[in-house]
């Protein structure tokens, strides 16, 4: 028994005094000596890899190879420094040809890579291979700085800080990658393969959230004149060469953004930000469907084009951002930072299509003073100004949201009113458009016309009243629109006639009068023009109508009518005189027409003998013929007769034009000693 304990007691003794033995040996061996430094170069010699002067330790306990602070250069173009690196490498590849690797640990690892020379240059002897042969490679909190030191204006394309990195050789030539960023402001990360032999990267990127202010450090995104704020999230694929760089594609996020314009003051400010269709390469940014959701804009007092038209620089290639734009969308508010009345637009819509760079097309939806609603659309041409358009719709408003003193008009108070308005402007000319009344109501103030003959002047078939409108110089459309509205006001009730001819496309404009034949009730065809534009203007203008007055005159009609008593009056005295029938005789022979004729005027005068003297017997009946015509008696029926036929002549016209019966007002006829006309018509309201 005692035998046995004196075995077990050895064994133990000599189990300490290995121990002890081995824990000297493998301190002898962490310190910097010839064994480390063997080691350090047969993983030269195999990796192709140079390190330079650096403090290193091994451990034959725990097969551990530190090295403190060392700088590698991997390859042309790749350089690597870090706080420590860690090797497993058992102590019995110290005999061997070849040392097994399967782990390499970074510890905050620096790496810097040149572009210029990747590629350019062969890389180390043995790297692919050692790279192939090796099983990971863990790289904990570091960074990686991408160069091309053959860029004029900046050498520095990309650093990137993460937290963790791995490279897994799991396939032939392939190296699997993983790229992970954990921080209190920035998540994201990187996977996929680096092809050897081809030297390329395809991956995806995902990121959860990273300030935009890293993207813009970055360079991925340039804002000259400008700033940005906002956190990104996105999922991108990514895909690297040597021959065609970096490109990245996919969708991308932005919360809680805004933009600012420097020169214009542009402040654009959103909750949401969709970037559809997104794809960066060759250090430019190209995004198919760019979408603001919850929004705030805000413009340094430019008019309503205007507002698209920053919106458009700012986002296409031309502007601050070197991002170009294919369709742009907006919702949210738009608000003015230098109007009285700041807010512009609620709930509105913003859509623009860049058809090239500084050139595009916009619309937009939205609230005017958050109840009318408005629309506009255009076009812009920031190398050909005068090539930009602008049209602006506002449907249905009731100016009863307007202050009274813009409201008001010609000392009217047009609250209950409701208006369209349609404005279309181009660079440098005025702004110019139609405003709509589809229903007026005015309550008088301080009158300064009579609203009811405007009404019925101005108000259409389809019961609106229209306005042309002219803005310049900056003047807001409500401004102009209520200056216009008076101007219009005033000019209709001062020119009514060229007002309803202009409505009615007649030309020559309408006149009050129509001159027919002396004696006759015969239309000429100026009159008939005349009553031809009148019927065109009762079709237009429903709440007018017309008065028709008929006159018969003794100064011009009445010598008609004499002569015509004193040709039938010849007539019945021949056919008494020739014994014939009433209406057989249809003319008299000039030689007794002329012999009746005298006898009539010296009957007229007691006499019976004519004065001969040298005066000849034509002239005797010419003159005798002069004085009965002016000296007949005026027959009053026959001049109501003529002035009643002269209405019926234009009411039968009218009508057979398709005039209401109803809507043409019948005034007495009358016979007056002087008259300029024969039909007199007035607007009857």
């Amino acid at each position: 028994m005692q035998t046995q304990q004196s075995v077990i007691r050895f064994v133990l003794f000599v189990v300490i005094v290995l121990v002890i033995l081995l824990s000297l040996i493998s301190v002898v061996l962490m310190v910097p000596g010839r064994y480390t430094d063997q080691l350090l170069q047969q993983i030269e010699d195999q990796t192709g890899v140079e390190v330079l002067p650096v403090a290193k330790e091994y451990s034959f306990l725990s097969g551990q190879f530190l090295l403190t602070n060392p700088e590698l250069r991997i390859s042309p173009g790749i350089t690597l420094k870090s706080e420590a690196i860690g090797l497993n490498v058992a102590w019995t590849s110290l005999w061997k040809d070849k040392i097994e690797l399967d782990r390499i640990d970074f510890n905050k690892p620096k790496i810097f890579i040149d572009l210029a020379i990747i590629g350019q240059k062969p890389p180390m002897p043995n790297l692919y291979h050692f790279l192939r042969e090796t099983g990971q490679f863990v790289f904990e909190d570091g960074s990686m700085k991408v160069m091309d030191t053959e860029q004029a204006d900046s050498s520095e394309v990309v650093t990137i800080d993460f937290s963790k990195m791995e490279l897994k050789t799991h396939r032939p030539d392939q190296i699997d990658v993983e790229v992970v960023r954990e921080s209190k402001d920035s998540n994201w990360s990187l996977g996929g393969i680096i092809d050897l032999n081809e030297l390329v990267l395809s991956g995806q990127l995902s990121v959860d959230e990273l300030p935009l202010a890293d993207v813009l450090n970055q360079g991925l995104i340039q804002c000259a004149d400008c700033s940005l704020e906002g956190r990104l999230s996105s999922d991108l694929s990514v895909d690297w060469s040597n021959d065609q760089g970096m490109e990245l594609t996919g969708t991308a996020k932005v919360l809680d953004g805004q933009y600012q314009d420097l020169n214009s003051g542009l402040d654009l400010r959103w909750k949401e930000l969709f970037a559809e269709g997104f794809q960066f390469k060759n250090r430019e940014g190209f995004v198919e469907d760019l979408s603001f959701r919850d929004g705030l804009l805000s413009v340094n007092g430019s008019p309503l084009e205007q507002v698209a038209k920053a919106v458009g620089s700012s986002l296409s290639a031309s502007g601050a951002l070197l991002v170009t734009v294919k369709n742009v969308e907006f919702n949210g508010a738009v608000q003015s930072t230098q109007m009285q009345h700041r807010a512009l637009f609620s709930n509105s819509r913003i859509e623009l299509e860049v058809l090239s760079p500084g050139q595009y097309t916009y619309q937009l939806n939205g609230q005017w003073l958050e109840r009318v609603p408005v629309f506009m659309e255009g076009s812009v041409d920031l190398k050909r100004a005068i090539a930009s358009t602008s049209n602006i719709s506002v449907r249905d408003v009731d100016l009863s949201i307007l202050p009274v003193k813009e409201r008001s008009v010609a000392g009217y108070d047009l609250a209950g009113s409701r208006v369209n308005l349609n404005l279309v402007s181009s660079a440098g000319s005025s702004i110019r458009g139609k405003l709509t009344f589809t229903k007026l109501e005015a309550k008088p103030l301080k009158p300064e016309l009579d609203i009811k003959d405007v009404k019925a002047l101005m108000t259409s078939v389809q019961s609106i009243i229209s306005v042309d409108v002219s803005a310049r110089g900056g003047q807001s459309p409500v401004a102009a629109a209520g200056i216009a509205t008076q101007s219009t006001w005033n000019r209709v009730l001062d020119q009514p006639l060229q007002y309803l001819s202009q409505q009615a496309g007649i030309t020559p404009a309408l006149s009050n009068n129509l001159t027919m034949p002396a004696g006759k009730a015969t239309l000429t065809e100026r009159d008939k023009t005349q009553l031809k534009g009148w019927s065109k203007v009762l079709k237009i203008r429903p709440e007018l109508n017309i008065s028709v007055k008929a006159i018969a005159s003794k100064e011009k009609d009445w010598p008609t009518l004499s002569s015509a008593e004193l040709e039938a009056d010849l007539l019945e005295l021949y056919s008494a005189i020739s014994r014939s029938k009433p209406g057989e005789v249809k003319e008299i022979p000039v030689d007794v027409r002329g012999q009746l004729i005298e006898q009539m005027y010296l009957r007229a005068h007691n006499r019976k003998l004519p004065e001969v003297g040298d005066t000849s017997h034509s002239k005797r009946a010419k003159e005798a013929e002069q004085w009965l015509l002016e000296n007949w008696p005026a027959n009053q029926e026959k001049m109501t007769k003529l002035a009643t036929q002269r209405f019926n002549a234009v009411n039968e016209f009218l009508l057979s034009e398709g005039v209401a019966k109803k809507r043409i007002i019948s005034v007495p006829a009358s016979t007056v000693d002087q008259a300029k006309s024969a039909i007199e018509v007035q607007l009857a309201y």
